[in-house]
């Protein structure tokens, strides 16, 4: 099993866009500097800032130079997410960025009154932001210093935190100190009492100003902020945060570099930003884009996008996986070692079995460590194709899929065969409601469901033909004739001659789960979802305009929730405005999966005006009609208030 938290050590070969990020934000003539590092969550985004922060320190140079270098670059590490719950987001952020430099080993001392200063600035932010006359020092000082955590009540947010109440320590802080010095445990609190200084509110001229001497007097040669899991914060926040960072824009030798998916950057730049003009318009729509990109744009000067990883990366990836697991320290290490000598040489080719077998020839390795370089090398593809490359996914994937094993070993069921799991594993991630219908098809025939035999004649290339079966193609369900669906069913190993029972029975802890997937829902996912089945036009317009920006297996875990939804409350209208708005969109598959759902929920539940949105559905889109008159024909034999409102609107 592995751990599913970020590090610095680099099994994806990404510490060379580390480098060229790093590169970058220690340039004086490319400073001030903002970089968006953006990419799909679980993507790797964090773990490239942990390995740009520890690039910067110059403890990891031998070189005098490049040390002296680096004794000149502050960097400050910020995790927007833990304050989500602080009473203001900009005063968080602008607060950690002082403080930290304050408690700097090396640059402390020389800017420590500018930092009070601004910080009783801060305050003042603050109490113009609350609406109080008298504001101490934010909680947050005293929980950066380790004194105190967040203070969650309005009072204790106002009075603060005296020293003589400090609760234990909270290791588990949002803003932690820099690894270039070490904490100096000072207490601002009293500093900032002692300050006999005059201090107001500032303008965000003359704070940048202030600020910008403050760093000059440090004689810092850069300021590099990371700011970090954008994209787990709400909207809201998002933009606090975005905001506060724009005070800082311009000050010379800043950098400022953002990790977050930008999918979700736009989502909530669309929440706060709203356009004034019916979305459904073309107009509409290109007013809101060019809105948010000339926001972005102003914002974000070096947009960097990292890659999705390719099936020899992801190959690569779960062998040193198996690797750090399996093999002790030194032997890890030189398999690391010899990956980055291989990278320098042939950046495309994956570092496989044969490669770890060679490192060590002449050495005795453990025969289930043997056996797992292999297996990766057999669903390497597979797995790049359902999981897209997503790193986080894949370790997830490779937990669930041992833990599975396991369960079959303790259970002595010896025809698991491990590529079959996988592919099985594969649909689950991605198509949770085709596994559960694979599933039904099987118990009831024994474990040799004949659809499975049918699909896979159908829709697989026949020997000798270069296509598929368009006779029986066209027969087949919609839901198993996606390109996705195809791709599984092309997948090695062929299911039509396969006992499916026992691979069912290791992996029923899902078929009785109310989860959508193995893999864990995206924060975009999660907030279109909200604003979908909101009840708020405006919402559900932005929602449904965003879900062009998802992956086929977004969306379709979109939907599933969407749906799981409805299960749970088919009494309630706004899931089914947020089904039905998807379908005026023209989202792929929406209309058969609302026409399901529909025919699924007890109908004495359903709102009446549902099937006024049905029969207005038809009327607008003739080419629906195929796919929701049964579910019209359904509502019209019950005895029920949607039956008799779609009865009188259609005359009967």
């Amino acid at each position: 099993m592995w751990s599913d938290n970020e590090t610095t050590q680099d099994l994806l070969g990404f510490r060379v866009h580390a480098k060229l990020i790093k590169d970058l934000v220690v340039s004086p003539n490319l400073l001030p500097l903002t970089i968006g590092v953006f990419g799909d969550w679980g993507g790797g985004k964090t773990s490239i800032m942990k390995m740009i922060e520890q690039s910067l320190l110059p403890e990891g140079y031998d070189d005098p130079k490049e040390k002296a270098k680096y004794e000149k670059v502050a960097c400050i590490y910020f995790n927007g997410w833990l304050f989500e719950g602080y009473d203001d987001a900009k005063a968080a952020i602008l607060t950690s960025i002082l403080l930290q430099l304050g408690e700097h080993a090396r640059f402390g001392p020389k800017v420590r009154d500018n930092v009070v200063a601004l910080i009783k600035s801060v305050n003042w932010m603050r109490v113009a932001r609350m609406g109080f006359q008298n504001v101490a020092l934010p909680a947050i000082s005293a929980y950066l210093t380790g004194g105190a955590s967040i203070i969650p009540t309005l009072a204790e947010k106002v009075l603060g935190c005296s020293n003589k109440e400090t609760p234990e320590k909270d290791d588990s802080t949002g803003v932690k100190q820099s690894k270039t010095g070490e904490s100096s445990n000072l207490d601002w609190e009293s500093l900032i009492k002692k300050d006999k200084m005059l201090s107001g509110p500032m303008d965000v001229r003359t704070f940048r100003e202030r600020f910008g001497q403050m760093i000059a007097d440090s004689k810092i040669d850069s300021l590099v902020v990371l700011i970090d899991d954008l994209d787990r914060c709400s909207p809201d926040r998002i933009i606090d945060n975005l905001e506060a960072i724009k005070l800082f824009l311009n000050v010379d030798k800043t950098a400022f570099v953002i990790g977050a998916d930008p999918r979700i950057v736009r989502h909530a730049i669309a929440k706060r930003y709203e356009v004034d003009i019916t979305p459904e318009t073309e107009d509409a729509n290109e007013k809101e884009n060019t809105l948010i990109n000339d926001y972005l744009e102003k914002l974000i000067q070096v947009p960097y996008y990292l890659p999705r990883l390719s099936p020899s990366e992801i190959e690569t990836y779960m062998v040193l996986l198996f690797c750090l697991k399996d093999l002790d320290s030194v032997h890890f290490h030189k398999c690391i070692d010899a990956f980055e000598n291989q990278r320098e040489k042939n950046r495309y080719a994956a570092f496989k079995y044969s490669d770890v077998v060679d490192l060590f020839k002449g050495e005795r390795l453990a025969e289930n460590f043997l056996k797992s370089l292999s297996f990766c090398s057999v669903i390497a593809s597979m797995i790049t194709e359902g999981l897209k490359g997503n790193p986080r996914q894949v370790k997830r994937f490779l937990n669930a899929f041992i833990l599975r094993k396991k369960l079959a070993d303790v259970a002595n069921l010896s025809n698991i065969q491990d590529e079959v799991l996988v592919k099985l594993m594969v649909l689950e991630y991605a198509h949770y409601r085709e596994l559960r219908q694979l599933y039904e098809w099987q118990a009831s025939q024994d474990g040799f469901p004949k659809e499975i035999k049918d699909l896979e004649k159908a829709l697989l290339p026949p020997d000798g033909r270069k296509c598929e079966n368009k006779e029986l193609a066209e027969k087949v369900d919609k839901r198993w004739a996606t390109p996705f669906m195809r791709k599984w069913l092309i997948m090695e190993p062929k299911l039509a001659d396969v006992d499916l029972r026992d691979y069912f029975w290791v992996v029923r802890d899902r078929l009785e789960s109310t989860l959508s997937g193995l893999s864990l829902i995206s924060p975009i996912v999660r907030r279109l979802v909200t604003d979908l089945i909101s009840g708020d036009s405006a919402k559900m317009n932005q929602a449904a305009g965003q879900v062009k920006d998802l992956h086929i297996e977004e969306v379709t875990t979109l939907i599933e929730l969407i749906r799981k939804h409805i299960l749970m409350h088919p009494d309630q209208k706004s899931g089914y405005d947020g089904f039905r708005k998807l379908v005026e969109d023209n989202v792929d598959n929406a209309a058969n999966e609302f026409a399901d759902v529909l025919t699924k929920c007890p109908a004495s539940s359903v709102p009446p005006a549902v099937g006024i949105d049905i029969l207005n559905l038809i009327r607008a889109k003739k080419i629906l009609q195929e796919v929701f008159d049964p579910v019209i024909v359904h509502f019209k034999t019950t005895k029920t208030k949607i039956s008799a409102a779609i009865k009188k609107q259609v005359g009967e």
